[in-house]
This record gives structure tokens, C-alpha cells and sequence, in this order.
């Protein structure tokens, strides 16, 4: 009896894994216009002091579409679909002190505005505000931090990109 048991055991596991796989990358039918097949990602607008902030972030989010494989990406010239990307502002404020009352770490807040627009159809199909933050370490903190444990402005600022292109795929997508 035991051994009839954990072949059934084992093939219902994989039913089940083979039922989540494809339920996860299937998508919803009806949710994506049908006559959207590609979309292409604008040049992201800098409206800060970064330089090039812009560059790094369009950039980032073309990976990680690419990787996701969402839609097939396509030139801004023949796309049904465009993606348009505005980074607002930045800020850097004081979120820490330690028991000297010297300052111990920074807020690093991005915000970025962003619109799905259907150029078949000539209207948005999504437009979105995104804000994300990280902190990062003092000067004088990292120092006295392993080299593998600090957080500098910069580190933080990779982060807090990354975290915003992964905010707009999540949003695209949950609408699909």
C-alpha cells in the first residue's frame, strides 16, 4: 500500500508545480488590448540634478523588461505601445542621528512619473506617480563599518533605481 502511496504523492506534486508555472506566466485573457504586440521604452526625463540618472534608468528598465519578456520591444517609430518615463525630484534628508546627535543616516527619495500610452489608439492606457526611498550611511558612519556593510549615497541610489523599474513592471503588469 505504502508504494502505490508516493508515486501518487510525487505526481500530484508536479501536477501542481506544472499548474502553478503555468498559471503564473500565462496572462489573463482580454487584459492587454489585443492589438498591442510590442511596446517601446522612451528616453527617461531627468527633471533632476543627477546627471545621468536618466540614461541609468532607461537603461535598467529595458533589462528588466527584456527579462520579463512582457511585450516584445519594439522602436518608438513602430510600436503599438510606448512607455514614458519622467524622474520628478529627488531629495536627500537627515533620517538618523546616533547618541552624539551626529548624523547617522539619509533618506534618499525618488519619485517618478510614468504613462502606458496605445498609439493605435492614441490614448493612455496607464499613467502612474511611483516614490521609493533607501537609506544609506553617514560618511562618518561607513567608516567605521566593514567595507561590506556600508551603504553610500551611490549604492543607494543603484537601489532606489532598480527598486522604481521594478515598481513599473509590477504595475503594468497587474493590470493585465
Amino acid at each position: 500500500m505504502k508504494r502505490n502511496i508516493i508515486p501518487i504523492i510525487i505526481f500530484s506534486g508536479l501536477l501542481l508545480f506544472f499548474a502553478g508555472c503555468i498559471w503564473k506566466y500565462s496572462p489573463r485573457p482580454g487584459t492587454i488590448p489585443p492589438h498591442i504586440k510590442s511596446v517601446a521604452i522612451d528616453e527617461t526625463k531627468n527633471n533632476t540634478a543627477e546627471f545621468n540618472l536618466d540614461q541609468n534608468f532607461t537603461i535598467l528598465l529595458t533589462d528588466k523588461m527584456q527579462l520579463d519578456n512582457i511585450l516584445p520591444l519594439s522602436d518608438v517609430s513602430v510600436s503599438h505601445s510606448i512607455i514614458y518615463t519622467e524622474l520628478k525630484n529627488i531629495q536627500d534628508a537627515v533620517y538618523s542621528y546616533d547618541e552624539t546627535e551626529i548624523v547617522k543616516e539619509y533618506r534618499l527619495t525618488l519619485r517618478l512619473n510614468f504613462r502606458w500610452y496605445d498609439t493605435v489608439n492614441e490614448k493612455n492606457i496607464m499613467e502612474k506617480t511611483l516614490s521609493e526611498y533607501e537609506i544609506y550611511y553617514s560618511d562618518q558612519y561607513n567608516s567605521t563599518l566593514a567595507t561590506d556593510d556600508q551603504v553610500t549615497r551611490e549604492l543607494a541610489l543603484d537601489r532606489l533605481l532598480d527598486k522604481l523599474a521594478e515598481k513599473v513592471l509590477v504595475e503594468l503588469t497587474s493590470q493585465w
